[in-house]
């Protein structure tokens, strides 16, 4: 993240930055057709939890390395540049939440995912908050789309407004993949039959995990702006780089503008939450409205000025642009969080 970095702060994004440029060899983006639906990538994973990044966002009392919400949004923006198969935002979601054994996630021996569907509508404005129900210590219920659901041992969900942690490797679950919009990120259904759960503490502020998902859709959106530039100044047409035209320059700008705005406001977002200010949650959602809106024009523009190559599977264009719209329909439409926004802003309920 380009802003004001202590050098502790660059070091981590570069050793972010090396390690998922390294694993790109095993986890190209896009992915070869056949292997488009792969899980998650481990030895990745492993070499994250190695490092001590997996647990980044944790008190060291917990077992983490004590960072805080700011540390976490610079990991995430290069995750969201990378798009490796990991699911990084969604283990820091679970990490969120206290009450529970991390040491396993932390160390990279246990995957947690959450079921974003069912989360609270300050994260999922369409949640279903009955997907799931709860019975003494069991829950079942059906869940749709959960990324990383055949990889996970763990699954993060709230049955009404109980966050529960559901062990995936007890009897009463039944999983099956499923197509995604997102080619990085492979989606499972879930079944859960009177399956184990242990019910968690009432979730508190979620602002961190907003301000985490909005730092990753700025990555998204920086990394398919910096290969529309690249390309603008490669492509040759009349003689000269369609970069060099006004249309073409004035579009970009724009979108670089824009991106480095939401840039800011996740910065300012994620100081907040670490100060404990008690405008934590106003920002992080407008962080979020900023950054969904930023990544889903910046990467539908990289299409456009790509042209039809960034329409083939083979170049990394439209991964891009399917992260964005998947995270447009997961979280809701810019409205849709404006809306949320206003209604924090004036306390409706």
């Amino acid at each position: 993240m380009p802003f004001a970095l202590t050098e502790e702060e660059r070091r981590l994004a570069d050793t972010a930055s090396r390690l998922l440029a390294a694993a790109g060899a095993a986890d190209a983006v896009p992915p070869a057709w056949e292997h488009r639906s792969a899980g998650i990538n481990r030895a990745l994973w492993q070499q994250l939890a190695g490092l001590g990044l997996l647990g980044v966002g944790v008190a060291e009392e917990r077992g983490g390395s004590g960072g805080g919400c700011r540390e976490l949004c610079i990991l995430a923006e290069q995750f969201g540049r990378a798009l490796r198969r990991a699911p990084f935002a969604g283990t820091a979601a679970v990490l969120t939440l206290p009450g529970h054994e991390v040491t396993g996630i932390v160390d990279g021996s246990v995957l947690a995912v959450p079921a974003w569907e069912t989360f609270p509508a300050a994260v999922v404005p369409r949640t279903r908050d009955t997907a799931l129900r709860l019975s003494g210590s069991t829950v079942s219920g059906t869940l749709q789309a959960v990324a990383f659901g055949m990889d996970a041992d763990l699954l993060l969900a709230f049955a009404g407004d109980v966050p529960v942690l559901v062990d995936l490797s007890a009897e009463g679950v039944r999983r099956t993949s499923v197509e995604a919009l997102d080619v990085t990120e492979p989606m499972a259904a879930i079944t859960l039959t009177e399956a184990r759960a242990t019910l968690l503490a009432p979730a508190g502020s979620l602002a961190s995990v907003l301000t985490v998902l909005a730092a990753e859709l700025v990555g998204t959106g920086q990394q398919a702006l910096d290969g529309a530039v690249e390309y603008a100044g490669q492509r040759h047409q009349f003689g000269r780089p369609i970069g060099s035209f006004q249309a073409i320059k004035h579009l970009l700008a724009d979108r670089h503008v824009q991106l480095d705005a939401a840039r800011l406001l996740v910065e300012d977002a994620a100081t907040r939450i670490d100060e404990a200010n008690p405008n934590a949650d106003a920002a992080a959602r407008t962080a979020l409205v900023a950054a969904s809106d930023a990544a889903d024009e910046a990467t539908r523009d990289a299409l456009q000025v790509h042209g039809g190559i960034g329409f083939t599977w083979e170049h990394p264009c439209h991964v891009f642009l399917k992260r964005a719209r998947a995270r447009r329909s997961l979280l809701g439409s810019v409205g849709t969080q404006l809306d949320a926004l206003a209604d924090h802003v004036f306390g409706v309920r």
